[in-house]
This record gives C-alpha cells, sequence and structure tokens, in this order.
C-alpha cells in the first residue's frame, strides 16, 4: 500500500511513532541507532515521538509505527484514532504484531480470573482489556516483527515508505538464517528449538551462541506447526508444555495455528 502525492508538491512525509502495551523496546532501538537516527528527522516531519520529544502533534499523517499491544479501552481508542488519522500504519515488534508475553493466554476465558487475583478490587484509571495485537482492532498495512525489530530491516522498511515504494516481504524463518550461519541444528540433539515456526530477521541469533529459539519475533505463516509439534512431543515433550512455550511469544496470534493440533 502506498499514498500519493502531486507532482509538483515536495512536503516531508508526516510520520508519528507510537507506542502501548510492552517494553519500548522498539522505540528505544529506533532511538539509539545513533547513524541513522539524524538522517531520519531530516528526513521525515516527525508529527509525534513522545520518546524523543515531548510535544507530539496528533494531526494527519502519512505513516504511524505503532509498538506494543493493546490492553486498555484508553490504548485502543488511541489506537483507532492513530488509524484514523494515518495512510499507512505499521506495526513494529512482536507485541504489536503477534500480542507478546502478555496475551499467551488469550482467549482461555480466564482474564477476569487473572485481573482479580493480581490486582484485587481496584479502581483503574482506565479500564484494561485482555491484551491483544493492533489488527484484533485496525487494519494493519505492514508488519515489522522482532523483539526487539531489527535496525537494518527497520530503517530498509522506513525508508521504503517514506519514498512510497513498497516494502518487500520477509518469508524466512530463522532455521534459514541458521543454516546461511552454518550452525549446528541444536533438533538433531533433540533439543526444544522452534526456529522451523518463527519468523526470521534476527540473524539466528541465539543459534548462534547454542541457545535455542524461543520464537520471539513471532510465528511464520509458511511455518508446518503440526510437525514441528509431533517432532518435539517426540523429544518427551508433552503437548501441554510444548504449546505453554509456544504462545510465550506467539500471543494471540499464534491461536489461530494452534487451535487445531
Amino acid at each position: 500500500m502506498a499514498w500519493t502525492r502531486e507532482p509538483t508538491s515536495v512536503p516531508k512525509p508526516r510520520v508519528g511513532i507510537y507506542g502501548f502495551t510492552g517494553c519500548a523496546g522498539d522505540q528505544l532501538l529506533i532511538i539509539h541507532t545513533e547513524d541513522e537516527i539524524l538522517n531520519l528527522f531530516g528526513s521525515v516531519n516527525m508529527q509525534s515521538f513522545v520518546m524523543a520529544s515531548s510535544n507530539p502533534t496528533e494531526g494527519p499523517l502519512d505513516v504511524a509505527f505503532v509498538e506494543g499491544s493493546i490492553s486498555t479501552e484508553k490504548e485502543k481508542e488511541h489506537l483507532l484514532d492513530i488509524r484514523k488519522r494515518a495512510k499507512v500504519l505499521v506495526a513494529i515488534g512482536n507485541c504489536a504484531v503477534s500480542g507478546g508475553p502478555q496475551a499467551m493466554y488469550t482467549g482461555d476465558d480466564g482474564y477476569t480470573k487473572r485481573l482479580q487475583k493480581v490486582y484485587g478490587d481496584v479502581k483503574f484509571i482506565t479500564e484494561p482489556v485482555e491484551a491483544r495485537p493492533l489488527d484484533a482492532y485496525v487494519t494493519v498495512d505492514y508488519y515489522l516483527p522482532g523483539c526487539p525489530i531489527d535496525a537494518k530491516q527497520t530503517f530498509a522498511l522506513i525508508s521504503r515508505l517514506i519514498h512510497q515504494a513498497i516494502p518487500e516481504p520477509y518469508p524466512h524463518p530463522v532455521c534459514h538464517e541458521c543454516k546461511l550461519n552454518e550452525n549446528h541444528c541444536l533438533l538433531l540433539d533433540k533439543k526444544f528449538c522452534l526456529g522451523p515456526i518463527t519468523a526470521g530477521g534476527c540473524n539466528s541469533v541465539c543459534p548462534n551462541h547454542g541457545l535455542p529459539c524461543v520464537g520471539c519475533w513471532g510465528p511464520n505463516d509458511d511455518g508446518n506447526f503440526s510437525q514441528h509439534l509431533k517432532l518435539l512431543e517426540s523429544f518427551g515433550m508433552t503437548k501441554k508444555d510444548i504449546i505453554r512455550r509456544v504462545k510465550n511469544y506467539g500471543g494471540h496470534k499464534i491461536l489461530k495455528y494452534i487451535e487445531n493440533l
């Protein structure tokens, strides 16, 4: 999806960067990329980025980058407002894309009980809701997974969008990157690893250090979930434990892949 501008008009694209429920690591990554941040602010008209400026402008946007899942009615209302004002909306980071760890039990009918157990009878400033990814409430034009997002992918996507070009998809799983890095496959040692069903882009950073992929970039659309579940079960793991660990980062979105397993 792209927007159109009059050929004779070349204003800087109006961009907003927003954060909801999450660790704010994706916004921090953008701020901490010293080699790129000045170019970014020089190339766009930054309307809102509260981690970089405390004076946001809530007007029309060409592109909105949104981090975090939605866990309150106030966040939901703000997201709906951003969607109305933005020509293009991008979900950045695992929480915005898949729901994140806070959404790992979404849909199990136990939300009210858990809320009561943790907070008791308190009056909330804003009504809490069960954590969900952005596309549970609005149309998302592009997804940029990550925990946190990758700097190279992030600025490649930003560059394409502000120049009205369509970003290229990244369909490869972590396993693909692991092979390119010539890592020994942990699955051959019958160790838990979610590389085959996890979206790539992290350059297989955990397996590079001998650690299993825990799925923090969310589910890969082409992943064979049923076969991978059977493989992990053959290692002696229970289906219940495997699904719990998959949902840890797969969050709400993983439900469509595992509901029939």
